[in-house]
């Protein structure tokens, strides 16, 4: 009789649980948006013990540069392998009329010893400023083998085939400068020139003179608020060079300038001013919070500006007279 009791019970009860579990799952779940991608490569999968081999990490989203901050990004967990070499870049790019944010990181491996290498899958952690929603994406674990060293290629054994190399080489050289040369001299008088955006040299300016290697913070905001007073200067005609941080923020507004614009220039030279007028000298953190302001506002600027050359590009000489 007890038996005849207990079992519909202790099933109801079970249902109940994996039920329970279920719905608890799906509102854990939080999908990352998929307009935002990470992917990694590697120049190859097989490597000798004395060479090395380039790991790239991308990652790329479409729409506002500044649409999403990346809260934590580390080096890859390897397995028989070490980095010898890091470096990071960043560019936008127009397709199809839409933006698109490449954030690249490169990282030199080199093998330990003979056998099997992995690259662990690479974890991102971010932040999306529409949503306030914080995700993670990661990479596939990539599986990589180290094989025996190999001769290095300089034997002196071997100079009559390098002298030819070197003499067919400087030959082809001579007949692809020729027909550069011939088919320049063949291009249209009117073929408009295209024109490097500014923001592109800002954004390597920016990259060069400040470093977040032992930085010096209070020579890090100087430059900071230099080099953002320069570009508004070249590329708003606004006297940000001599003028102070009050003339030139109501000098934007007064001509109603980008909103947006206004409150991270505000930001900017307002932390830079403080540093300097109060003799201290800032920390990392807020060094990295307006090098990233800096950084967005040349980005932004230069998405919008290689649209309009997309648009101009697309318009013929035709057009225009007509």
């Amino acid at each position: 009789m007890k038996r005849r009791i207990l079992f519909p019970l202790i099933v109801s009860l079970l249902f109940f649980r994996v039920a329970f579990a279920q719905d608890s799952l799906k509102v854990a779940q939080q999908p990352a948006p998929e307009d935002i991608t990470v992917s990694t490569k590697v120049d190859r999968t097989t490597v000798p013990l004395n060479r090395t081999l380039t790991l790239h990490v991308s990652l790329v989203w479409k729409g506002d540069p500044d649409r999403y901050e990346i809260i934590d990004f580390e080096n890859p967990a390897l397995t028989n392998f070490e980095i010898i070499g890091t470096s990071t870049s960043n560019k936008t790019e127009v397709v199809n009329g839409k933006v698109y944010t490449h954030r690249d990181y490169d990282f030199t491996l080199k093998p330990r010893e003979l056998g099997m290498g992995y690259v662990e899958g690479v974890i991102v952690k971010y932040k999306d400023r529409i949503s306030g929603k914080e995700h993670s994406l990661i990479t596939q674990r990539i599986s990589l083998k180290v094989i025996d060293p190999i001769p290095d290629s300089h034997s002196s054994t071997h100079w009559p085939a390098t002298v030819l190399y070197v003499a067919l080489l400087i030959i082809f050289a001579g007949i692809l400068w020729f027909f550069l040369i011939y088919r320049k001299s063949k291009k249209p008088v009117l073929e408009i020139e295209e024109v490097t955006p500014i923001e592109e040299t800002y954004l390597r300016s920016l990259k060069e003179q400040i470093t977040f290697e032992n930085p010096d913070l209070k020579n890090g905001f100087s430059k900071l608020s230099k080099l953002l007073r320069n570009y508004l200067s070249e590329k708003f005609n606004l006297p940000a060079k001599q003028a102070t941080t009050q003339e030139l923020l109501k000098e934007m507004q007064n001509r109603a300038m980008d909103e947006k614009l206004v409150s991270q220039t505000k930001e900017v030279l307002g932390v830079a001013d403080e540093i300097k007028f109060s003799g201290g000298s800032g920390s990392r953190e807020e060094l990295e919070k307006i090098y990233g302001m800096v950084e967005s506002i040349l980005e932004r600027y230069l998405a919008a500006e290689k649209i309009s050359q997309a648009d101009d590009k697309n318009t013929s000489p035709k057009d225009s007279e007509n």
